[in-house]
């Protein structure tokens, strides 16, 4: 029997005027082995880069899978960077980066059928062997999620193309968003092996259509989590829901970040029913001092929340930008003491200073009399 996965592999963050940047993808469809371009147009450098890649294909239960991006060729580097990788689903999980005789990899087992891992790491230009995931999936589940976050400061040309050669998947759909500022540039799916693209925004370049996701009878609940793993979106009859990571930018005036900001996207998804956005609540932060924001035209607006289970959830009607927020804690004030200086008594002091003087006077007494006798 086979099971189908979902992987989001999450790449890249781009943080510059929406204006100016275009980003598209070719083709529309491609076969198990062959390579996906990404073309990027005036993207200066200083800018932050992220693409969003999220791919399904089916493998037995309870077994070993890898899916991997090879001749992964990065006409820029990402400096600053950051790589998440994130799975669920599954019992063991592992993340390798290959370049020339440089492999990174990080491994770990699942808690819950979770596994989260977040390291820095530059991304230089050049061509990468591969990006890789693999692991073992649960023997209970129909369906695992990866996800894969880099994000770094873009240092190159301003005009350059992304490629890589999809392996490991013989059938499935790789669904494909960009950011720029945090704002939707490229949204687009891909048919891998003559499968049928999940996305009902297949193809897009851009802000669409509104796209509803309504519920049928052959519809069901599915979760989206995010690439660090501390929020998701739970979703009704949604194929995908893409929660991706942005910069934080104009938090109000004594709060402080502690999850997010989360971009939800598609951009023009609208959700009836409305899906629940969930927050993983954090260790030593008082529930009381939580609050979900919001982000609409240039501010933070709060929302109404509730606790759940252990997190802090939302209903949200569409698409948007989300964040976890806390009181920033109060500076901690140190009192310095100080030991005052130990004076001795007055009156030792005057005793010890009449005594020497007695003997000076007593001296010159002495010495006055004997001059005396000489003469």
């Amino acid at each position: 029997m086979y099971i189908r996965y979902a992987i989001p592999l999450i790449l890249i963050l781009i943080a510059v005027p929406a204006s100016a940047v275009t980003i598209t993808e070719r083709p529309d469809s491609i076969a198990n082995g062959h390579p996906i371009y990404i073309t990027i147009t005036d993207l200066p450098d200083g800018s932050r880069f992220d693409l969003l890649i999220d791919s399904s294909f089916e493998v037995q239960r309870n077994s070993d899978f890898a899916v991997q991006m090879s001749q992964f060729s990065m006409p820029f580097a990402l400096n600053d960077g950051t790589v998440t990788a994130t799975l669920d689903g599954t019992s063991e999980n592992r993340l390798e980066v290959m370049k020339g005789d440089t492999i990174v990899a990080v491994s770990g087992r699942s808690v819950d059928g979770h596994y989260t891992t977040t390291k820095e790491y530059d991304i230089t230009r050049g061509t990468y062997d591969y990006f890789r995931l693999s692991g073992v999936s649960l023997p209970t589940v129909r369906e695992v999620q990866a996800k894969l976050q880099v994000s770094g400061v873009k240092e190159g040309a301003d005009d350059s193309e992304i490629t890589f050669v999809v392996e490991g998947m013989p059938e499935g759909t790789i669904t494909i968003i960009a950011l720029v500022d945090g704002a939707q540039v490229l949204y687009k799916t891909v048919t891998v092996g003559g499968q049928t693209a999940g996305s009902p925004s297949s193809g897009s370049t851009g802000p669409t259509a509104t796209v509803s996701i309504t519920p049928t009878a052959t519809q069901a609940w599915k979760d989206f989590a995010s690439a660090d793993g501390k929020a998701r979106v739970r979703a009704f009859g949604a194929d995908f829901v893409g929660l991706v990571a942005v910069s934080p930018q104009d938090v109000p005036a004594g709060m402080r970040v502690v999850a997010g900001p989360y971009s939800v996207m598609p951009t023009d998804l609208v959700f009836d029913p409305a899906a629940t956005l969930s927050f993983i609540e954090p260790v030593g932060i008082p529930v009381a001092d939580l609050q979900v924001y919001s982000y609409s035209g240039d501010s933070w607006s709060p929302m109404p929340a509730e606790v759940v289970s252990g997190e802090l959830q939302i209903f949200i009607p569409a698409a948007g930008v989300y964040v976890l927020l806390a009181p920033v804690p109060p500076e901690t004030t140190v009192m310095e003491t100080s030991t005052p200086a130990t004076t001795a008594p007055a009156t030792a002091t005057t005793k010890a200073g009449m005594e020497i003087l007695t003997v000076v006077l007593g001296a010159a007494v002495s010495l006055g009399l004997a001059a005396g006798r000489r003469r």
